[in-house]
């Protein structure tokens, strides 16, 4: 059986998502199983996503995904390196996924796998790597000097967002020593971040900002018909869309209680604690604040995961790493899985989350990082009568 593992926000699910997909089932076959695994409430841009995590689940499964699992929630508030290894790391856990089919706005693996093997080499903290972070290039930007001045044409394709999470892909794998076999489709429609769909395929990102507007049935020629019934209905119901400046100034009260020497246990303490603390301080708004803190050293994603870790209280130190295995949505072949991971699955599998209580006390502090996190992203929901917390043990997985 080929078990296909792909790596998602689904931030919301689009046709985009639907063509990648189809593609993977198209060269791997149709009976292909498709196992997401995708980032929950808090995505990796350093945000919350704009539909909760059983919601986008549903949508997928509805859309063509045979079973989706949460992305541990440190790993989706961590630099690429960070979110590839936990979500790919899950994938590997479960021990029957065959294939990791990810997208690529250029999709040579030849080129990708070369491109994993400098920065492998570079991530060693090579003389060059070390000069670029010097002359206060972020890191992802300095990785890509460090490459470039070996091979031109992998630091090329590192300039890319959706080839640089393909390298961390492949550098995840190497590093699990997965025997996981990558397939790299090539990225088509809107570009990462772009304001207009080509071919009629949008960006999330697009999505994200018609929700945003008000603008509901913009996003319908976007998106397969059952992902926007399910965003509609949740619209319908005063749960999307879940927009962060509705917990801006609950961000920041927080915030302001922090002082630097605790704000460093959130970024990595290389200078960013003192520029988050004075701009905590100096400004009124969630914005401004990530505006003031943002240099060309600390790029905006990294300022905004590292103020959310904040509200979480979600240290760096907590590794990208699955302790467990949650289910969000499961089809008929995904049923089939989920049987065949109680003998092969390396992690405890959680699909009722009442189930949670009786895993072992060392998994506890993840499971209460999850809980705080889900509590906190209610209060973000349109309708303020679904602000009320416990909500982790009153959902449960989307059958269909």
């Amino acid at each position: 059986m080929t078990v296909c593992g792909v790596v998602a926000e689904y931030n919301p699910f689009h046709m985009g998502h639907a063509h990648h997909l189809a593609e993977t089932r198209r060269r791997l076959g149709a009976d292909t199983v498709i196992v997401c695994a995708m980032s929950g409430n808090f995505v990796q841009r350093g945000d919350l996503a704009v539909l909760e995590k059983y919601r986008r689940a549903e949508a997928a499964v509805r859309c063509g995904a045979d079973l989706v699992l949460e992305t541990p929630l440190s790993a989706c508030l961590w630099s690429a390196s960070g979110f590839a290894l936990g979500a790919v790391g899950l994938l590997d856990a479960l021990g029957c996924v065959t294939h990791l089919s990810f997208g690529a706005e250029q999709a040579d693996l030849a080129l990708l796998r070369r491109a994993a093997s400098l920065c492998r080499a570079a991530g060693s903290h090579t003389g060059a790597l070390r000069q670029a972070l010097a002359a206060g290039l972020p890191y992802a930007a300095a990785m890509q000097r460090a490459v470039s001045g070996t091979d031109p044409a992998a630091g090329t394709l590192l300039a890319s967002p959706n080839n640089t999470l393909a390298v961390e892909y492949l550098c995840a794998l190497d590093a699990l020593h997965s025997p996981i076999q990558p397939l790299a489709i090539p990225r088509v429609g809107g570009a990462h971040d772009s304001s207009a769909p080509v071919c009629g395929l949008p960006s999330a990102s697009l999505l994200r900002g018609l929700l945003a507007q008000g603008e509901l049935d913009a996003c319908r020629p976007l998106m397969p018909p059952p992902a926007f019934a399910v965003l509609a209905r949740a619209v319908g119901q005063g749960e999307a869309p879940v927009l962060r400046r509705a917990v801006d100034q609950a961000l920041l009260s927080h915030l302001r209680r922090l002082p630097p020497d605790s704000l460093v246990r959130y970024c990595g303490g290389d200078g960013l604690e003192h520029r988050l603390w004075t701009a905590i301080r100096d400004n009124t708004a969630f914005p401004a604040v990530c505006t003031a803190a943002q240099t060309r050293r600390y790029p905006l994603a990294r300022v905004r995961r590292a103020l959310l870790r904040a509200w979480l209280d979600l240290p760096e130190a907590v590794p990208p790493a699955a302790g467990y295995v949650r289910v969000l949505a499961v089809g008929a072949r995904g049923r089939a899985i989920l049987r065949r991971m109680k003998t092969t699955c390396a992690l405890p599998v959680i699909v009722k989350p009442v189930t949670e209580r009786a895993l072992p006390d060392a998994l506890q502090p993840l499971l209460a990082h999850d809980a705080l996190a889900d509590d906190l992203y209610a209060l973000a929901y349109p309708d303020p009568a679904l602000h009320v917390g416990g909500g982790r043990y009153r959902k449960t997985p989307f059958c269909l």
